[in-house]
């Protein structure tokens, strides 16, 4: 299997998620998380970092086309019925969305040419990702596929992004809690209390890898979460949280959250670049408690 089916197939899971919530209420997944979106909506943002606002649709990006270079955080929201993210690769100068998506059809090994830099992951309110931008082109695009349909990037969900040098320093925020990403592994520096966070993610492993968080419906596991990915039958486990997309291995970013007492899932997705299989499959999972 191709890597960008792998990776389409990877992240199967939230969009089996939004799919299923739907089937339960008329509301989107947006208007279902409108409480909840009030209150992430409330976290600050983080001190130099210049802010952009990032709405999802079916099946489009609204945000800019050109940002400065720096500190930046993105404000992701998502006003389609069926889950997305952002997966941000920064390429060479002269490459664009097509070039980009013809290696999707394609498919084969990531190219050379495009790095993923992390962004932020599918969640059923809002996602308040930050990092340190280089000044260059990007392309940002949803790899989640539609429910037995193809992936939204290939419906049009795909957008260049020009980031241009800036004289903005800003230093990176100060984390209160450090999740580190290894292979194949999660590990938080302490334990996770309930209310507003900002998370230091940082990749040390050799390949690159996510993290996704949804938090588990009573009495359910992060195994139940990933088994319902594969064979979606029934009401679903867990509710999408956020999290980020793809970095890189050395790479750190920021997720800034605010979250409720409960039991969480964690799980990377990404394909092995050896076997293919996705990282959970190696024992990238875990349940966290938040309390």
């Amino acid at each position: 299997m191709s890597h960008s089916l792998r990776l389409a197939t990877a992240s199967i899971s939230v969009a089996i998620l939004s799919t299923s919530l739907s089937a339960q209420a008329t509301r989107t997944p947006a208007q279902a998380a409108a409480p909840r979106a009030m209150a992430t909506a409330s976290i600050p943002a983080v001190a130099g970092a210049n802010v952009v606002s990032v709405v999802a649709n079916d099946y489009a990006f609204d945000m800019p086309a050109s940002i400065p270079a720096g500190l930046t955080t993105m404000r992701f929201v998502n006003k389609g019925k069926e889950l997305h993210h952002l997966y941000l690769v920064k390429v060479e100068k002269g490459k664009k969305p097509d070039d980009v998506l013809a290696w999707f059809k394609s498919g084969g090994p990531p190219p050379a040419w495009m790095k993923p830099v992390g962004g932020p992951n599918a969640s059923a309110t809002e996602t308040v990702f930050t990092s340190t931008l280089e000044a260059g082109e990007y392309v940002a695009l949803c790899v989640i596929p539609s429910p037995g349909g193809p992936p939204h990037v290939m419906k049009g969900m795909i957008k260049a992004l020009t980031v241009t040098p800036s004289t903005n320093k800003a230093p990176a925020p100060t984390a209160d809690v450090t999740l580190t990403l290894s292979d194949y592994d999660f590990a938080f520096s302490k334990p996770l209390a309930p209310g507003k966070h900002i998370i230091a993610v940082k990749n040390t492993g050799k390949q690159p890898h996510e993290f996704f968080l949804a938090k588990l419906l009573p009495g359910k596991t992060p195994m139940q979460m990933a088994q319902f990915a594969e064979k979606p039958e029934g009401a679903p486990p867990g509710i999408p949280f956020g999290g980020i997309t793809d970095i890189l291995p050395g790479a750190t970013v920021y997720l800034s959250v605010d979250v409720p007492a409960g039991e969480y899932a964690i799980i990377c997705f990404t394909p092995d670049g050896k076997d293919g299989k996705p990282h959970l499959a190696h024992g990238m999972i875990k349940q966290v408690s938040v309390k």
